[in-house]
């Protein structure tokens, strides 16, 4: 850390657990959040009183992969450093740009971040996996959405996304339907591109043939008959019109009534899908009833009108299917813009036409006619079916859980919080519950405590609730150090290997903080100290919390205030 005079002061750290003592107001937050700083968060620090006046920049040095880094951050948020260490100091950066290059140092598998980000629709980087780093005090004690950078809205809408990642089962195939999925959308796009040249050829062919007052219509695949016609115009032959049997006045009232027609059929269908869902919520009702009334001899007299019930829902469901699925509203329609057409054409016997109009009209006919066009509409029709199945198939699978893999995560919790049992009252109370296990659920990203149901002729499981503030920290606890050690162990996700925690104490008695190391310590053993670094700040000695520091410091000293070694009151006074 370098002062405005470029005085420098020098933190260093250690592998495994670095635990920084301090009194109140001493910066232990500010330290934590200067962390986060460091590898990119958006915090103006000229904003905070701490840094006014006294710090310039702050420069850190960090080994990942066998590569050893060094950033520098200055006061000013867009001007930032990042180079090798024994490089010299590299061109200066903007923010956008510092977080580009750290992003490729901790996400070094670029096929997966695009694997991410396909399975996702989201644009995902080391920045959004800071949400299993950092444990703030304001956070603590939520067994609810318990990653305490959820509660920023810009973290929050990215977690179930990461955690259907993390936790799906169908990865290769959801793959191999995306890449489907980009396949069909692009060869729909050019399709698409290629009837609309299609339809626009049609169109300026039919309007030039109106002018013309022929009774021959352009439908792109009787270009023959179209010529043919022309040449009689062009042969100046009498061409025999078609005497038409229905006029404007006939058609409008065709018109109106397959309208009238259309809206009762709509309204039929729509009233059909109401009853539908009625009925099938009547239909899971009465199921539900069945089940509880079947094996009980009391209730026999119950049960065969029940079936009868269930059997007139049954056909009045297929019923409403069989009046959503009726052809003739579609029939209909298609009559409707037939009618609709013929009225376009009719329109053209009312206007009179030059000679010139009609040569110019011919002229553009021809033309029209020499360009090669084919209807895709049969094709794109097939393909959007085909992207629609796709897309139903792909939102299944992404949301298909490997239980397994939930289970396994949930049995690491409770096994970590099960190691403080010999050390912590509550820990052990909790244990005494027949069948406790902490479950963990993906909805709503929740650590569950649980017991056995009271009911001895079952094994299922009941929810266990307990309010203390301790037990719900522990567990707290215990869900980051789960998620570190799978997305530690997969090495595939662009995570930092560390974890921040800020006065993690504070809700513990004398006789229970020992849990916070045990369970430190336990972790440690499955996850490796060279795997993951933790940083502590809190205002007890690390004796009392029972931690196996690595390296320690008090932040106030003979020759400091706080965290930052150039700062004092009578700054903040001045």
């Amino acid at each position: 850390m370098f002062d405005m005079n470029n005085k420098s002061y020098t933190y260093k750290f250690s592998k495994g657990i670095n635990y920084f003592k301090g009194k109140n107001s001493s910066g232990k937050t500010e330290f934590y959040l200067f962390i986060d700083f460091m590898f990119g968060s958006s915090e103006d620090i000229r904003k905070k009183p701490w840094y006014k006046e006294t710090l310039s920049k702050a420069t850190l040095i960090f080994e990942y992969n066998n590569n050893t880094f060094c950033v520098t951050r200055t006061r000013n948020p867009n001007q930032n450093y990042l180079h090798y260490a024994d490089e010299e100091t590299a061109e200066t950066i903007d923010l956008r740009e510092y977080k580009n290059k750290l992003n490729s140092i901790f996400a070094q598998d670029i096929k997966l971040l695009k694997d991410i980000r396909k399975f996702t629709n989201e644009e995902l980087t080391y920045r959004t996996f800071t949400m299993f780093n950092f444990l703030g005090e304001k956070g603590q004690g939520k067994i609810q959405d318990f990653l305490d950078k959820c509660s920023d809205i810009r973290y929050s809408v990215k977690l179930n996304p990461i955690l259907n990642f993390i936790f799906n089962k169908n990865l290769e195939k959801i793959y191999i339907l995306q890449n489907e999925l980009d396949i069909l959308l692009q060869e729909v796009k050019a399709l698409e591109n290629q009837q609309q040249k299609y339809e626009f050829v049609i169109d300026q062919v039919n309007s030039n043939l109106k002018i013309l007052g022929g009774d021959v219509w352009y439908t792109g695949r009787n270009s023959d008959k179209v010529q043919e016609y022309l040449s009689s115009i062009i042969d100046m032959q009498n061409v025999e019109k078609k005497s038409n049997k229905r006029n404007i006045a006939d058609l409008d009232v065709m018109y109106n009534n397959l309208s009238e027609q259309i809206k009762v059929y709509e309204n039929n269908a729509a009233d059909a899908k109401q009853f539908e869902r009625d009925n099938k919520n009547r239909q899971k009702l009465l199921l539900e009833l069945k089940e509880l009334v079947d094996g009980n001899a009391d209730f026999d007299y119950l049960v065969q009108p029940m079936q009868k019930l269930l059997y007139d829902v049954d056909n009045t469901i297929f019923f409403s299917n069989y009046l959503i699925s009726d052809n003739t509203i579609k029939e209909l329609k298609i009559q409707r813009e037939q009618i609709k057409k013929e009225i376009c054409r009719n329109d053209s016997r009312f206007k009179i036409y030059s000679l010139e109009q009609k040569s110019k009209a011919v002229a553009l006919i021809e033309e029209y006619l020499s360009i090669e066009i084919v209807s895709n509409d049969d094709k794109i029709k097939e393909k959007k079916k085909r992207i629609k199945e796709v897309r139903e198939e792909l939102k299944a699978l992404q949301n298909s859980d490997d239980l397994q893999k939930i289970d396994d995560l949930s049995n690491f919790v409770t096994d970590l919080y099960r190691s403080a049992k010999d050390i912590s009252s509550v820990v052990s109370d909790d244990l005494q519950q027949n069948g406790f296990k902490i479950q963990y659920f993906k909805k709503g990203n929740i650590l569950q405590p649980k017991i056995l149901s009271d009911d001895s002729k079952t094994s299922s499981s009941k929810n266990y609730y307990i309010g203390s503030m301790a037990r719900h920290t522990l567990m707290q606890l215990c869900g980051y150090l789960a998620f570190l050690k799978i997305l530690l162990e997969n090495n595939r996700y662009p995570i930092i290997p560390i974890l921040v925690i800020d006065h993690i104490s504070k809700p513990f008695d004398e006789k229970n903080s020992s849990a916070i190391g045990k369970i430190l310590s336990t972790a440690y053993k499955t996850i490796g100290k060279e795997n993951l670094q933790i940083f502590i700040f809190d205002d007890e000695d690390f004796e009392k919390l029972d931690i196996e520091q690595d390296y320690s410091n008090n932040l106030v000293t003979d020759f400091k205030t706080g965290f930052n070694p150039f700062y004092s009151p009578s700054i903040e006074e001045e």
